[in-house]
């Protein structure tokens, strides 16, 4: 019983860690991260997608 309930949390606290971290790329805040025996700030990274050719600098027919 005690087990259901520590899985109910540790769900409900990676939700917020990620909505945290999403709030903080919106709006570029740096979040304190544990790292190497001390604090730090970051801004988390932002999760790479798929980009077109014209994020890339190459040109193609569209550019008239």
């Amino acid at each position: 019983m005690h087990n259901k309930y520590g899985i109910i949390g540790l769900k409900a606290l990676q939700r917020a860690a990620a909505k945290v971290a999403e709030d903080a790329r919106k709006n570029n805040y740096k979040i304190p991260i544990w790292k190497n025996g001390h604090i730090e700030y970051e801004v988390p990274g932002i999760i790479n997608e798929q980009r077109g050719a014209v994020d890339h600098g190459h040109s193609d027919s569209f550019d008239k």
